[in-house]
């Protein structure tokens, strides 16, 4: 009984909002990774590595990034903003080369990846991911969303997304799209790493364009990258290293 009661929900907030789907806007995310979670899970690591960083952050360990996902037409991007609030801590890291650009007339994405070894272009078709539709609502920034999850197998992830079909663009952060409305909350791996959407607007006038090329890039398919990732995972395994220092969460 409760599915359909959710399967009726998703159908009629879908139709009320398919006539007003807005042709551009802007999502802005606070994007923070909680180091000691992240640690707690490497089971592979030393207890002695592990107690020293929690001791290091101590209760205050999340680290957050301001991200942004813009969107005009079937065109999106979603990228570091420009204006990163001063961090209130004693760690800093510069910005990494980030850029993940989909067309989704073409069916195709552009995207500007950083692994340890070097700055990737990675063109191919849009990711697919296996949804499945879960029965949580909530409200994120004033909007109606319900929750779906999906697996990463690169890095054993359980990702969960909360979508509103009140904003009916298949788009979402960190490559997570393809759901019947835009993402305004991601969650990977149970909290250890929480995106949430702070400011929304929506039919403003949005500029989207392409990544610039560049000769440092080496131009690969979704393919190499997911063999790459999970190569350097492997790698840091062995070497009872936290392979999350140099590689995006």
């Amino acid at each position: 009984m409760r599915n359909r009661v959710l399967f009726i929900l998703i159908s009629i907030v879908c139709i009320s909002s398919a006539d007003g789907q807005p042709f551009s806007g802007r999502i802005e995310y606070d994007r923070t990774v909680y180091w000691t979670k992240i640690l707690d899970e490497l089971s592979y690591l030393s207890q002695e590595e592990r107690d020293r960083t929690k001791f290091t952050w101590g209760k205050e360990d999340g680290y957050t990034t301001q991200m942004e996902l813009l969107w005009n037409g079937q065109k999106s991007v979603y990228q570091m903003s420009g204006d990163q609030k001063e961090k209130n801590s004693q760690w800093s890291w510069r910005n990494e080369e980030l850029y993940f650009f989909e067309d989704r007339e073409l069916g195709t994405c552009q995207d500007i990846v950083e692994l340890p070894d070097r700055v990737y272009r990675v063109e191919d078709q849009i990711p697919v991911y296996r949804w499945k539709i879960l029965s949580d609502i909530k409200e994120v920034q004033g909007y109606l969303c319900m929750s779906a999850e999906t697996y990463d197998s690169v890095r054993n992830h359980r990702i969960v997304a909360w979508f509103s079909t009140e904003i009916p663009v298949p788009i979402g952060p960190e490559r997570y799209g393809g759901l019947p409305g835009a993402v305004l909350e991601l969650d990977i791996q149970n909290g250890s790493c929480l995106i949430a959407a702070r400011a929304i607007r929506t039919d403003t006038l949005i500029s989207v364009n392409q990544p610039v090329r560049s000769k440092k890039q080496k131009v690969i398919n979704n393919k190499k990258l997911f063999e790459l990732q999970a190569s350097y995972i492997k790698q840091c395994i062995a070497g009872r290293r936290n392979p999350y220092w140099n590689l995006r969460y």
